[in-house]
């Protein structure tokens, strides 16, 4: 068991629970002290990973531009979900997705680079704006009402991803042996026991014959949540009776 991922894990769930909006400054300013802490033992561990586990070659391991995009996912994940207004938390996100795709592109991953952005970034977001512009009060979508000022318990929320997010994390580092890893030549992966596989064509594999229905289905969702967000802005759209609407006066 890895006890300084599991800190580093740990420390992340509590600084993003701090973070989450309350109103309260000094809590803010309190989470990013301790998210501070959880990266540095975080990046610290990876280091020592890439040293542990690749002896012979010690230029090996992540780059200057893997740390740079990561840093920028995660700040700008954590402003997704930590911003008071939402129209903010949309442009957060299209920095995360453009950082995501940069760790993408050191991957060879290049087509999933360029589809994280064009869905994504592109018409997902529109998407997102929309719904921000159309749910919110008067019109105004930089407006921050008392569900966006104050988060709605995400004690479970953040407890159920940060156990996933170790669990995960605790079965990538630990089943990795030294001498194991997959090594990344000319955009395919070749692992050690000499399997050789292309990125693109398993993606396509799953994506259009075991994923097919899970694929149409997010679709769909998405869909009936954008149905489910103009209903709710009608309903909650107040009823104000303007010149030239045609009521007539009374007395």
């Amino acid at each position: 068991m890895d006890y300084p991922l599991i800190i580093a894990t740990a420390f992340g769930a509590i600084a993003l629970y701090l973070m989450m909006p309350r109103g309260e400054a000094w809590l803010f300013k309190l989470g990013m002290l301790i998210g501070v802490l959880a990266l540095g033992t975080g990046l610290s561990y990876l280091t020592h990973w890439a040293t542990l586990h690749f002896p012979n070659h010690p230029g090996i391991g992540p780059g200057v531009f893997f740390y740079v995009f990561s840093l920028l996912a995660i700040g700008s994940a954590v402003g997704v979900v930590g911003h008071s207004k939402p129209i903010y938390s949309a442009l957060y996100f299209v920095l995360m997705t453009l950082a995501i795709s940069g760790l993408f592109v050191l991957l060879l991953a290049e087509f999933m680079a360029v589809v994280l952005i064009i869905i994504y970034a592109g018409a997902i977001l529109v998407t997102y704006v929309f719904v921000i512009m159309l749910a919110s009060p008067s019109g105004v979508a930089a407006a921050a009402v008392d569900y966006d000022r104050v988060s709605a318990d995400p004690l479970i929320a953040i407890l159920v991803s940060f156990l996933l997010l170790g669990t995960i994390l605790e079965v990538l580092f630990s089943s990795s042996a030294p001498g194991t890893a997959a090594a990344v030549v000319g955009g395919a992966v070749t692992t050690a026991h000499g399997a050789h596989w292309n990125g693109l064509a398993a993606l396509g594999q799953n994506l259009y014959s075991r994923y097919t229905i899970p694929l149409e289905l997010a679709g769909v969702l998405m869909t009936i949540s954008l149905v489910g967000a103009v209903v709710i802005a009608r309903k909650n759209a107040p009823r104000t009776h303007t010149l030239g609407s045609g009521d007539m006066p009374t007395e």
